[in-house]
């Protein structure tokens, strides 16, 4: 019985190493490097801001160019929503809009979402499609008499940015059952008309 146990003892220990190639085996003692990039190739890298909207967006973090914009949407995000609202204390999604896009795009347009859909400067289209970044989202979530109650703006990847009763200032998807329920048209802006107002 010693015998036994001496011998699976001695049977599960390593033993002596043997720093020595045994029938030209190549004995590796560590990991070799990460491979650098071949010479002369750019290494690229990216913005936080690109990383982390890339992120919410769930698109590769050179699709995030417009860092203009991702700046202005940062420094809003998670702001309370509050009806009539127009400032970080709270704001509502028309004054969120309009606050966008003048100080992203130096864009004017009217403070309701329903003159923002009618404005004479907004091509609207139905089918989500064909959006853009850059592009208005309209919705319709209140009572049936009221044709448009609510507006966001196209990112991308199907995402939007909006000012919302229930999340403040967030980004929202448009194949979320809610908003693709209220969905009601897209709106892209005549920019060139712009300098006439």
């Amino acid at each position: 019985m010693i015998f036994s146990a001496l011998t699976l003892l001695f049977a599960c220990s390593p033993g002596r190493k043997s720093t020595q190639p045994v029938n030209n085996e190549v004995i590796v003692t560590s990991l070799p490097p990460d491979p650098l990039p071949p010479s002369g190739a750019p290494v690229v890298v990216y913005d936080n801001l690109q990383v982390k909207y890339a992120r919410y967006l769930n698109v590769p973090p050179d699709q995030i160019r417009n860092l203009a914009l991702y700046r202005f949407i940062d420094r809003w995000l998670n702001t309370p929503y509050k009806w009539g609202g127009t400032d970080a204390h709270g704001i509502d999604c028309s004054a969120f809009l309009q606050r966008l896009l003048s100080e992203v795009y130096e864009i004017e347009i009217p403070r309701t979402s329903v003159q923002q859909f009618f404005d004479e400067w907004i091509d609207r289209f139905g089918s989500t499609k064909y959006l853009a970044e850059g592009d208005l989202v309209f919705f319709q979530t209140l009572g049936e008499d009221k044709l448009i109650t609510h507006v966001g703006f196209y990112l991308d990847n199907r995402m939007f940015v909006n000012s919302s009763s229930s999340k403040g200032v967030s980004i929202a998807c448009l194949d979320d059952p809610y908003w693709k329920k209220h969905f009601v048209a897209a709106g892209r802006i005549k920019i060139h008309n712009q300098a006439t107002r």
